[in-house]
């Protein structure tokens, strides 16, 4: 049975966190589990009017869309975890060994899942983003959109100084994928390739962890839960993102495609890099306008995305389970020669499965595994934030039993 001093979760985080799982299942099984059999991928146009449809949109709406979504949603836990901290007495020095024993834990499952088993990992990055803004956590919120926007600005400024210097080059940028040929054959390439990704966690870190920022200064701010509030900065960031599909993610695919210069592929590919960074508070601000008429009652149609978004871990990690394993007997036997339709359509499937799981077990009212063993590891044998206790006088600090105002899944 559940709590019943619990107030109602913030439904929007959910919603996105488990939408963004859709996006980075397709870009993963587009761009790294079956890049040796998509044509689109490897510059072989595809024939079909499906794959060319699917080009165009994953350059629009999958590419750099989902990550930086889920960047921002990380920065947005961690704001709630903080101030759960905050009403339950916690002194900021303790704030922040919780914290960072909670990200730790968060990049050490990142270290297993990258060397083990998929070298594109993003736990680690994300536990290490979550380690250093425990350092940051009283910084003004003034302050951190500085520090966020300066980051971000320079991204976008360098990215673009290197797309006009390879304008017209045929410079390949697809990330090298592991050969799936046999089981043995993809460890000993993921080894190779976990080792790279290791040492490029610097860069990944301060890229992503300056749209964490955000999602930190939003949740302290209240941005998602006063939507009417904070409008125009949300409609800002909206308008933002349209501007990056439109201007960045059609061309990108129509040169993937040959209709513009093949050669401008490189340039169109290098801006969404960075640029498309910018889409993941913008994707959100999106969710957060739409639903707020639903007043935290939403339809019955979203319960099972909402159990997802609650459960991301788990289904993050259901996607290496299930899209390692096809690629390797695909890539041997039966998906030769595919176009981006059809890896698009594994992803989405493999999507629905972890929908379906994350359903059942919120039917059951059950954490996922991996967030209820994160949980364990961070919080201790209750699995959860504890009111703080002077270690001097072993006395419960005086606290409210507020609600949880929203998700603080990954």
């Amino acid at each position: 049975m559940r709590n019943d001093h619990r107030q109602q979760r913030l439904v929007v985080p959910d919603i996105a966190r488990g939408l963004a799982l859709l996006g980075i299942a397709v870009a993963n099984a587009i761009s790294y589990w079956l890049v040796p059999l998509s044509t689109t991928v490897t510059g072989n146009h595809p024939g079909t009017v499906a794959d060319q449809a699917a080009t165009v949109f994953a350059a629009m709406f999958v590419h750099v869309r989902g990550l930086p979504m889920f960047s921002t949603l990380l920065g947005f836990g961690f704001g709630l975890v903080t101030a759960s901290l905050a009403r339950k007495g916690y002194p900021k020095a303790a704030a922040r060994r919780v914290l960072a024993r909670r990200y730790g834990f968060l990049a050490l499952f990142g270290v297993a899942h990258m060397w083990l088993l998929f070298s594109g990992d993003i736990m680690l990055t994300y536990g290490l983003i979550g380690v250093l803004m425990a350092l940051l956590v009283n910084v003004r919120s003034g302050a951190l959109y500085i520090i966020s926007g300066t980051i971000l600005g320079l991204s976008c400024l360098i990215y673009t100084l290197i797309a006009i210097l390879f304008f017209g080059s045929p410079l390949d940028l697809m990330a090298p994928a592991p050969d799936t040929s046999s089981f043995a054959a993809y460890f000993a390439d993921n080894q190779e390739f976990a080792f790279y990704m290791t040492l490029s966690q610097p860069l990944v870190v301060i890229q992503l962890g300056a749209l964490s920022l955000i999602g930190f200064v939003w949740a302290r701010d209240g941005v998602l839960t006063d939507v009417k509030k904070h409008a125009r900065t949300l409609w800002v960031w909206v308008g933002v993102t349209v501007a990056v599909v439109v201007a960045i993610g059609i061309p990108l695919g129509l040169a993937q495609l040959g209709i513009l210069p093949a050669s401008t592929a490189t340039f169109w590919s290098i801006l969404n890099q960075s640029f498309g960074l910018l889409t993941g508070p913008g994707i959100l601000a999106a969710f957060a306008l739409a639903t707020q008429h639903w007043n935290q009652q939403p339809p019955r149609w979203t319960m099972p995305i909402i159990a997802l978004g609650k459960r991301s871990m788990s289904g993050y990690l259901l996607q290496t389970f299930v899209l390692l394993p096809t690629a390797v007997w695909a890539s041997s036997a039966w998906l030769p020669s595919l176009g981006e339709f059809r890896p698009m359509l594994l992803g989405a499937a493999v999507w629905l499965l972890s929908v379906a799981l994350a359903a059942t077990l919120e039917h059951f009212d059950k954490q996922g595994p991996f967030e209820a063993l994160h949980r364990h590891l961070s919080y201790g044998r209750t699995g959860r934030i504890e009111p703080y206790q002077d270690p001097a006088h072993r006395k419960a600090a005086p606290h409210e039993h507020a609600p949880n105002p929203g998700s603080t899944a990954f």
